[in-house]
């Protein structure tokens, strides 16, 4: 039987593919292990599944990976997979973007400022991020009312989807893929946070700034923000209401 470890960060999906395994019957074709990341500053979700924590930053952990299992799959995963990892050892990525358009952090965000492709894409982990050759992909329309959240909806369906349709076949080795055609673009944790410091003397279109705070609204968090004249951090968030809905 293989030997499959989940590395995951995210209890949604993970639970999801904890269902899969029981659902399809997939213990039949191999053993599942599942961890969550040692960067994972809030696990106590992660902890209440069962998940124990995994550092891929230690070599000896990565030495062990390597001999004890024959498939990873990082499934939101904070960590980055070193090279050593994943030249050694399948390893596959469930990515919440279109690759290779906005790799990196947050694809919904700036899928709507930018006016990139916005999806979800299973593809083999390279050193470089989200840029190994794809499996899967399919995109998703971006209405003009999405926030980043009902975006991000949209796209775990989508992850839901691929998840269901390609983990045996991930597991069996039985799918195929393509090289990228281009590097696409690429964006970092501090350039979502960039985005969050609003400038309130900014120009731009009204279409401009819409997107931009809507990019950045997502249920609860607290993302954009400006400095009112007292110095008190101040929070916005768009909410929409569509003449369809009233």
């Amino acid at each position: 039987m293989k030997r499959v470890l989940v590395i995951s960060d995210n209890p949604v999906l993970a639970e999801f593919i904890m269902s899969l395994i029981h659902t399809d019957g997939l213990c039949q074709y191999a053993t599942f292990e599942f961890r969550y990341s040692a960067s994972n500053k809030s696990p106590s979700v992660m902890i209440s599944l069962g998940f124990d924590s995994i550092n891929l930053k230690d070599y000896d952990v990565v030495d062990n990976l390597i001999c004890n299992y024959d498939l990873i799959l990082s499934i939101h995963c904070k960590q980055i997979f070193p090279l050593k990892l994943v030249s050694c050892i399948r390893c596959i990525n469930l990515h919440p973007g279109f690759n290779p358009y906005n790799r990196g952090w947050y694809p919904q965000v700036f899928s709507i400022i930018n006016k990139k492709p916005i999806g979800a894409t299973l593809h083999v982990m390279t050193e470089n991020i989200d840029a190994g050759p794809i499996i899967a992909q399919q995109s998703v329309h971006i209405d003009s009312s999405d926030t980043s959240m009902t975006l991000y909806e949209k796209v775990r369906k989508i992850e839901f989807y691929l998840l269901k349709k390609y983990l045996k076949l991930l597991i069996d080795g039985n799918v195929e893929f393509d090289e990228c055609q281009f590097q696409g673009n690429i964006n970092s944790l501090s350039d979502f946070k960039n985005l969050c410091k609003l400038d309130v003397d900014s120009v731009g279109t009204l279409r401009e700034h819409i997107d931009l705070l809507r990019a950045l609204t997502h249920g609860e968090f607290q993302n954009a923000f400006f400095i009112d004249d007292s110095g008190v951090k101040v929070y916005i968030k768009l909410h929409f209401i569509s003449e369809d809905a009233k």
